[in-house]
């Protein structure tokens, strides 16, 4: 019993002092380690459909288009057009998005829609209507090769968020705009010395005379 004793207080000793030893402060100072950069291979496949949700504010009527890469549908005064549909393959979350051209051809000021919209995520894209609200659903059909529609041209900048010229220089700031200092005047040339009185011969007239 007495070897079990002595083996039992020795093993936990050995785990108190590797605790110990694991939790004391290290000398040096934690790094942070940025993990590997791990693109995700064919996160995305191209589908030949998507479908589309369209719902009318005015009366609360939902229309599903069901439209084909490159193909138009249209609900009233609402055209909707699908130039590319994707999915996330099996193995990842699910997703869809769809680049999709959508117009309001009724008289007001509603601008066209142009760009991706997602359907797990409906606010990245939104074409903004008093009268409509297009969501996409789902992108379905046959596999086909992943292709993003051309880029659009690339569009300058407003003035309004180019920066301001530099001021104009003054017409009597040319000297200080030059960074030459002002020049500083000859110092005067020092004054002939004056002679003490009491020298005699150039002692000035009508002088007291020195008392013997």
């Amino acid at each position: 019993m007495s070897g079990r004793r002595v083996s039992g207080r020795l093993g936990q000793t050995a785990l108190l002092a590797g605790v110990a030893l694991l939790a004391a402060p290290s000398s040096r100072a934690a790094e942070y380690v940025p993990p590997p950069i791990m693109p995700v291979p064919n996160a995305w496949q191209g589908r030949s459909e998507a479908v589309v949700r369209v719902l009318d504010k005015l009366d609360a009527h939902i229309e599903t288009l069901t439209l084909k890469a490159g193909e138009t549908g249209s609900y009233k005064s609402l055209s909707v057009t699908v130039r590319s549909c994707m999915d996330r393959p099996d193995g990842l979350p699910r997703d869809a998005g769809a680049f999709l051209d959508i117009q309001d051809h009724r008289a007001g000021d509603v601008s066209p829609f142009n760009g991706w919209t997602f359907s797990g995520d409906p606010s990245v894209g939104v074409f903004e209507s008093p009268v409509y609200a297009v969501q996409l659903v789902t992108c379905q059909g046959d596999l086909v090769a992943p292709a993003a529609p051309p880029l659009p041209p690339p569009v300058p900048p407003p003035a309004s968020m180019l920066p301001p010229p530099p001021p104009a220089a003054a017409p009597g700031d040319s000297d200080d705009a030059s960074g030459d200092a002002p020049a500083t005047p000859a110092p005067a040339s020092p004054a002939a010395p004056v002679a003490a009185p009491g020298d005699g011969e150039d002692q000035p007239d009508g002088a007291a005379a020195q008392p013997d």
